[in-house]
C-alpha cells in the first residue's frame, strides 16, 4: 500500500485542502510536496483564510485525485500546522527539488510576520485509497501511516 500511495503523490502537484471553523468546512487548492512518511507541504500566506483557520484548528482533511476516468484518488484525514523554524530549510529543499528555485526568504518566514509567507504541513492520521484500477472489488482501502 506505502508504494501505492507514494505513486499517488508523486502523479500529482496539487491537493484539495478542507479546514473548518465554528462548524463550516472550506477547501483550497494547493501544491504540495511530500517526504517519506507521507506529511504533505505546501506554502501560503498566514493571512489566507485556511492558512487562519488552521492556526485556530488544526484538523484538516485532503483529497488527491490521481485519475478521474480510472476512478483513483486518496482521501486523507489528519492534522496542519505551521512548518517549525527548524524544519524550514528540509521543506524549502523539498519545494524546490519538486517545483525549482523559488525566492521565498527562509529568514522572513522564521519572522512569523502575519502578513508573511509560510510553509504548512498536513501529517496524516489515515489515509484511504478510492481505486477501482488495483482494488476493482473494494475499492475503498484504509491505510495508518
Amino acid at each position: 500500500m506505502e508504494k501505492l500511495i507514494k505513486e499517488y503523490l508523486e502523479s500529482k502537484i496539487d491537493m484539495q485542502l478542507s479546514t473548518v471553523k465554528d462548524g463550516q468546512p472550506w477547501a483550497c487548492t494547493v501544491y504540495y510536496v511530500y517526504d517519506d512518511k507521507f506529511n504533505l507541504y505546501w506554502t501560503s500566506g498566514r493571512s489566507r483564510r485556511h492558512s487562519v483557520e488552521i492556526l485556530n484548528n488544526p484538523k484538516t482533511a485532503v483529497t488527491i485525485v490521481k485519475d478521474v476516468d480510472k476512478k483513483q484518488a486518496l482521501q486523507i484525514i489528519g492534522n496542519s500546522y505551521e512548518v517549525e523554524n527548524e524544519e524550514l530549510e528540509k521543506v524549502h529543499e523539498l519545494y524546490q527539488k519538486r517545483y525549482g528555485v523559488k525566492d521565498y526568504d527562509i529568514a522572513e518566514m522564521k519572522m512569523k510576520d502575519p502578513e508573511g509567507r509560510a510553509y504548512w504541513v498536513f501529517k496524516p492520521n489515515e489515509i484511504y485509497t478510492w481505486d477501482e484500477v488495483n482494488f476493482p472489488k473494494e475499492p475503498k482501502q484504509k491505510f495508518i501511516p
